[in-house]
């Protein structure tokens, strides 16, 4: 896949994954419950809404004895993935809302880090929701990796799906919180963490997960210094009452979805300029033979 077309992909796939957000009810829902999500600043100590959902444990460590079950259905335990570096995005695979958003903006961030996978760096999606299974996360690993370089080595991203009593324990000790509702969603903030090799908790990520906070926070780690958060939005899913949200959320929306694709379209048109200068450059080489 060219760099243009993985460009595209991306775009295509955050935008279904905004789509998703648009006010249509829920499966199962009660009356007058949709899915959709608000953001509320992060890293704020007496913001009781961001503390509700996330409380930063940096400096902290993640038990790297907690076994989990990866995307090719082997038990594999947390100390033998992280050995280095680690990115630990918690989500869910079979996301009505921004789960797939949110691994779609992690997508992006890796297509453009300073850090290199394998060498500098693993990735980890864990699921919380203990319902699903490994060929769930397989599924969704093809789907990402293919908007990922031809060259980024497929063993670096697991997705991991897990038992009640490991998932707590992984997510209690990030301080990261959901909560299952009636129509089998779950209301989740959205926030990754980057942990170091010995399993303590460096930095926390918040908002579209910007590949230069996640290469400052890939740094910290490798030295095993926790550093603060940056004071972004902290997005997460919940259930609402459309009569009384649902033209702010729409407004959101919106403006969410122009910023993300005017970024996109820059994003496109600077691969078009490259594969262009490539080109040339090739007919160059070739008249001067």
């Amino acid at each position: 896949m060219t760099s243009l077309a993985k460009a595209f992909a991306i775009f295509l796939l955050v935008l279904m994954a905004m789509g998703a957000m648009s006010p249509t009810r829920a499966h199962n829902e009660g009356p007058g419950l949709l899915e959709a999500t608000k953001q509320v600043p992060s890293g704020k100590e007496n913001d009781d809404d961001a503390a509700l959902w996330i409380t930063e444990k940096t400096g902290q460590y993640l038990p790297l004895d907690l076994q989990f079950v990866d995307e090719a259905g082997l038990t594999v335990r947390l100390g033998d993935i992280i050995d280095r570096p680690t990115i630990l995005l918690p989500i869910y695979f079979i996301c009505p809302n921004i789960c797939s958003k949110n691994l779609a903006n992690l997508t992006v961030a890796l297509n453009s880090l300073s850090a290199r996978p394998g060498k500098d760096y693993r990735v980890i999606a864990l699921s919380f929701n203990e319902a699903e299974n490994y060929k769930i996360a397989a599924d969704a690993k093809i789907n990402y990796l293919k908007l990922l370089p031809d060259d980024f080595p497929a063993g670096e991203w697991r997705f991991l799906t897990g038992g009640s009593d490991a998932i707590k324990a992984a997510t209690d000790a990030v301080g990261f919180r959901f909560q299952k509702v009636d129509d089998g969603t779950f209301i989740h903030p959205a926030a990754l963490m980057v942990i170091a090799a010995d399993g303590k908790i460096i930095r926390y990520v918040y908002g579209s997960f910007l590949a230069g906070d996640i290469d400052l926070a890939l740094s910290a780690a490798a030295s095993g210094t926790p550093t603060m958060s940056v004071k972004r939005l902290l997005g997460f899913c919940f259930n609402y009452d459309p009569y009384g949200t649902s033209s702010v959320f729409q407004v959101v929306k919106v403006t969410v979805l122009l910023v993300f694709g005017v970024t996109m379209l820059l994003f496109i048109l600077y691969f078009k300029r490259k594969d262009r200068q490539a080109k040339k450059a090739l007919e160059t080489e070739g008249s001067t033979r």
